[in-house]
C-alpha cells in the first residue's frame, strides 16, 4: 500500500472526529441538541469530509516527487498528457495560456498541478503593475498539505529554449540564493505584465543589470513590452493567447505595502478545450 494512503486514512478519520465533537458538545449542552446544532455539525462534518476526499486521488495517481525521481515523472507525463491549453479565470475575467513544447519540465509540472487542481482558490500574492502578476504558493493549511501529498522538488532550468519575458509570458519563480543552476520552484509562477522600453531604458538597464539585449529582443520590449532585466534569470515557459485585458485588470489592482492584492485574487485553472 502506498505510505501515503495511510495518512490519508488517518487525516480522514480525524476530520470526521472532530465533526462528531461538535455533535457531542451540542448533547452535553443543558438543553440539548438544537436543529441548528445538527446543521452545523453535519456542515463541519461534510466539509471535513469532501476536503480529504479532493486530496485522495492525487494520493492514489501519483508518486511522491521528490529531486530524485521528478525529471522522469515530468518527463513521461509531458509525453502522455497532451493537453498545452490552460484557461485561468479570477473575478476579472478569463485568460488563456498556451505552454510551450520546448520546456517539457515545466509545461508537464505546471499542466499536472492544474489537473489536480492544486491551483485552485489559491490567491495571487504578489502584483506589480507593469512588472509582474505573481500566485501559485499560498501559506495556508489546505495548500501545505497538497504540497506534502505532491513533493518537495525543484525544476532543471530550460532557458536554453530562448524564450523572453515579453508581456503575457508565463515563468517559473525560483530561489536567488544557494542556486547556481537556476533551478525552478514547481509551484511558484508569475505572468509578465511588463512596460514598454525605449533605447535610453535598454541602456540603463544594460549598465544596472551587465547584461547585454540583443537586437532582435529590444524590437519585442519596444513594441509589446515586457521585463527584460529577467531574461536568463527565470524559465519562460508558456504564454497568453487570449485575454490580455484581463492580465492588464489584474496587474491594476490596489495592493498594500508588500505588493499583495487588498482585495483578495483568487484564482481557478482548468484545461481548456480550444
Amino acid at each position: 500500500m502506498h505510505p501515503l494512503k495511510n495518512f490519508f486514512k488517518a487525516l480522514r478519520n480525524i476530520c470526521v472526529v472532530a465533526a462528531r465533537v461538535v455533535i457531542a458538545f451540542g448533547l452535553c449542552s443543558c438543553e440539548g441538541p438544537s436543529a441548528s446544532q445538527d446543521q452545523n455539525a453535519e456542515s463541519v462534518t461534510k466539509a471535513y469530509t469532501n476536503a480529504a476526499d479532493s486530496i485522495a486521488p492525487a494520493v492514489r495517481e501519483y508518486p511522491l516527487l521528490t529531486d530524485t525521481n521528478s525529471k522522469e515523472f515530468l518527463l513521461r507525463y509531458f509525453e502522455e498528457n497532451k493537453e498545452r491549453k490552460i484557461a485561468l479565470s479570477t473575478r476579472l475575467g478569463t485568460l488563456k495560456i498556451n505552454l510551450f513544447e520546448d520546456t517539457p519540465l515545466h509545461s508537464a509540472n505546471f499542466l499536472m498541478l492544474v489537473k489536480r487542481g492544486y491551483f485552485n482558490n489559491t490567491e495571487f500574492t504578489r502584483i506589480i503593475e507593469g512588472f509582474v502578476v505573481q500566485g501559485g504558493n499560498n501559506e495556508n493549511e489546505m495548500e501545505e498539505v497538497k504540497r506534502m501529498l505532491i513533493g518537495t522538488y525543484h525544476i532543471e532550468s530550460e532557458m536554453q529554449a530562448g524564450h523572453i519575458h515579453r508581456r503575457g509570458a508565463l515563468a517559473a519563480a525560483r530561489h536567488y540564493e544557494n542556486n547556481p543552476e537556476k533551478k525552478s520552484s514547481p509551484y511558484n509562477f508569475y505572468l509578465v505584465h511588463g512596460q514598454i522600453y525605449g533605447e535610453p531604458g535598454f541602456m540603463a538597464l544594460e549598465r544596472e543589470q551587465s547584461m547585454r539585449i540583443p537586437a532582435s529582443n529590444r524590437a519585442v520590449y519596444s513594441s509589446v513590452g515586457g521585463a527584460p532585466h529577467l531574461d536568463g534569470a527565470h524559465t519562460v515557459f508558456g504564454e497568453i493567447y487570449e485575454g490580455m485585458e484581463v492580465l492588464d485588470r489584474m496587474a491594476a489592482v490596489k495592493t498594500d505595502e508588500s505588493d499583495w492584492p487588498l482585495e483578495p485574487l483568487i484564482m481557478e485553472m482548468t484545461v481548456s478545450n480550444d
